[in-house]
């Protein structure tokens, strides 16, 4: 390596700064556009891949007049009969609006003497069961993003629930818990069910809805049709149409994306084509003396191959460490909404790191070596003519 060649692209960088800056801005601009979308869209997707994953596979619910209603008890016993089922959970839970920050909360009613029909919610209960046990008024056991909107409201001990009969219902705060997946854990309660059938007004003979438990993946589609005719006012929602309707979403989410995605590459496009096109009175001039004084061909190609690669890769680095730095460390204000929405009716999660180093290679193959190229070539096109020529 030539070192003495590194001194003088070094050198000749530093004296058209202002120049080489704004195209560092935009290349920077571009990666980091690019670096962004795709980590908001890889830590997304891997949020709703262990959101799925917690599912069970079966979901049943009472429907009346096209709405979700109550439904019986009972039901669960005759659903853990059938063969192929391993067990039947009814589920009493439903949604808590929280009028001062205008969200909405999961509350889950849970049996707390009994193992629950989510591992992650036996394993919660394990860990706060020596301070439940002595507890006889109401208590819950929080989501990290309910504890923290909670305490902000300056409930750090209890909070008071309004039923829908309208008392209150005054709930002790025992703890919070997290999750790997936010998403999925972070705006939930975990209370004794008794009190959640309080807060919601549901009987003791009626719960929100049935999971069914089946361990064997190849029998859920014949039980789900099992199920379609033992209950035919029911809806029965499996684990694969939850994960078709998440993947929906997304790709119309992806939409938006996709726009972003070729406007930001049309912009690049232009900052190569305006390289290629050709070089600058300046430049030429620069070529033209090197020449005069004994530069070799090879020579001023060298320098302008160390040129673009400077720029080329600080620009990359520079625009991935930002972008990196504004998704996981700053949530990546404004650009995660072209995925979650602006809603705040739940709490909002952080985005678990992902960095997918597939697209980060495709990027690097689309950007980096693409301005080199455009640098090189143009150089190459002045470096072979005359030098008296170049300089005219």
């Amino acid at each position: 390596m030539n070192f003495k060649l590194i001194d003088f692209t070094l050198k000749s960088l530093k004296r058209r700064l202002t120049k080489k800056l704004s195209v560092i801005f935009i290349f920077s601009l571009i990666v980091f556009l690019l670096v962004s979308v795709f980590s908001i869209s890889s830590s997304i997707k891997k949020e709703l891949e262990i959101s799925v994953n917690a599912l069970p596979e079966i979901i049943v619910q009472k429907m009346s007049g096209g709405r979700q209603t109550v439904i019986p008890v009972d039901r669960a016993y005759e659903i853990a009969t059938i063969p192929g089922v391993q067990n039947a959970y009814d589920r009493v839970w439903g949604y808590y609006y929280f009028v001062n920050d205008n969200v909405n909360f999961t509350v889950v009613g849970l049996d707390f003497d009994l193992e629950a029909y989510k591992q992650k919610y036996s394993d919660i209960i394990n860990l706060y069961a020596e301070a439940t046990d002595t507890i006889d008024a109401p208590f819950m056991i929080v989501g990290s993003g309910v504890y923290k909107m909670l305490e902000d409201n300056f409930y750090k001990n209890f909070y008071n629930f309004r039923t829908v009969t309208g008392e209150m219902l005054e709930t002790k705060i025992v703890g919070s818990f997290t999750d790997v997946s936010a998403m999925e854990t972070n705006d939930v309660i975990l209370m004794p069910v008794n009190y959640v059938r309080e807060l919601f007004d549901i009987s003791e003979n009626y719960a929100t809805d049935i999971v069914v438990r089946i361990p064997n993946p190849e029998e859920i589609e014949i039980i789900k049709q099992k199920l379609n005719s033992m209950f035919p006012d029911s809806r029965i929602v499996s684990r694969l149409d939850i994960e078709a309707s998440y993947q929906n979403i997304f790709d119309y989410k992806s939409g938006l994306f996709l726009a972003l995605l070729i406007v930001a590459f049309v912009a690049f496009f232009i900052l190569v084509y305006d390289n290629a096109s050709g070089l600058s009175i300046e430049d030429r001039r620069e070529i033209g003396i090197l020449k005069a004084v004994g530069w070799q061909v090879e020579n001023i190609l060298q320098i302008k191959f160390i040129e673009g690669s400077l720029i080329s890769l600080f620009s990359f680095f520079l625009g991935t460490g930002t972008a990196l730095f504004y998704v996981y460390i700053l949530q990546a204000p404004i650009l995660r909404n072209l995925f979650t929405g602006a809603s705040n009716l739940k709490p909002t999660f952080n985005l678990i790191p992902v960095i997918n180093f597939e697209i980060l290679i495709l990027i690097f193959i689309l950007t980096v070596p693409v301005y080199i190229l455009a640098t090189v070539i143009p150089s190459w096109k002045s470096s072979v003519i005359d030098a008296d020529e170049v300089m005219r």
